[in-house]
């Protein structure tokens, strides 16, 4: 499985599930993109998401947009400027003051394309 393919189904509205005091927390989100073979979400350092991927980076994404994509991951905040606009100008979003892009890292879930061919898949993965 290609990350262009993960990156396409969450090319809408797609969903990402984090945890914070054993509670968890599903919210929408819009857009990702994939910057040298490596997959990226953006938010905005003020939004509660940020600090719970802060203190604790594991993550769920859900999406239906391009077929049914299910996986988890460890999210990273970036703390590299350019990086950080670079990710918001592939997205197709503003970059402003705040803005911060998350990697995506140790991918793992499944894929079932429109057709109802269901893939597993491990994506920059810890062995």
């Amino acid at each position: 499985m290609e990350i262009e393919t993960i990156r396409d189904a969450l090319s809408g509205v797609f969903y990402l599930a984090t945890s914070e005091d054993n509670q968890p927390h599903v919210r929408p989100f819009d857009g990702a993109a994939t910057i040298n073979s490596e997959l990226y979400i953006g938010t905005n350092k003020s939004k509660d998401v940020y600090k719970q991927i802060e203190k604790n980076p594991k993550v769920e994404i859900f999406s239906m947009e391009s077929g049914m994509v299910r996986f988890t991951a460890e999210a990273y905040p970036v703390n590299d400027e350019e990086l950080n606009r670079e990710t918001y100008e592939a997205i197709g979003k503003e970059y402003m003051d705040g803005s911060a892009a998350i990697k995506l890292q140790n991918i793992r879930g499944t894929y079932q394309d429109p057709m109802g061919e269901k893939t597993t898949f491990a994506i920059n993965a810890e062995k």
